[in-house]
């Protein structure tokens, strides 16, 4: 009887080598394969060249971010500050081109719309909060998830700015 339970594992065994190597030839081989055919090379795209970047998405992404909740659902005040936050981060080392923000209106969606309308008055209202007591909104900003720290940046143009953005995005003068 141990004769013939060594026998089956030795067979056993046997087997489960023989089948090993040819599993990994073939995965030798495969890769052989792959590491002889040469990559196609391509040239550099112009969003992948620094010379050609564009702020244009990047202002874009600051934009979706005011119709990408509902100030009037849970958690609207924390995702509020998080936005606000956001704009004025942004606007403190930059600017929102105005054509960039008339376009990005023009291709809202009309729930979007609805949501731009719903939310921007309270995303104004904590980026001038954030802007005149950084300090004072710490706390909430922390709460909403927000790291920057609003109290060691130049904040002195973003009043302004925002006064443009309120233009555009409203239609209204400041």
């Amino acid at each position: 009887m141990r004769k013939l339970i060594a026998v089956v594992l030795g067979a056993a065994l046997l087997a489960g080598c023989a089948a090993a190597p040819a599993a990994s030839e073939s995965a030798a081989a495969a890769s052989g394969t792959a590491q002889t055919t040469p990559a196609p090379t391509e040239e550099p795209t112009a969003a992948e060249d620094p010379a050609a970047y564009d702020t244009t998405g990047e202002q874009i992404n600051v934009l979706d971010q005011l119709v990408d909740f509902g100030a009037d659902t849970a958690g609207g005040s924390l995702k509020t500050a998080k936005a606000a936050a956001v704009l004025v981060e942004y606007l403190s080392c930059s600017d929102l081109d105005a054509d960039v923000m008339a376009d990005w209106c023009t291709g809202l969606t009309d729930d979007q719309k609805e949501l731009l309308d719903l939310n921007w008055p309270g995303i104004l209202s904590e980026a001038e909060a954030i802007c005149g007591d950084p300090a004072g909104e710490a706390d909430e900003l922390i709460t909403a998830g927000v790291t920057t720290d609003f109290e060691n940046m130049a904040l002195t143009e973003v009043p302004d700015k925002l006064v443009t953005v309120d233009t555009v995005l409203t239609g209204k003068a400041g």
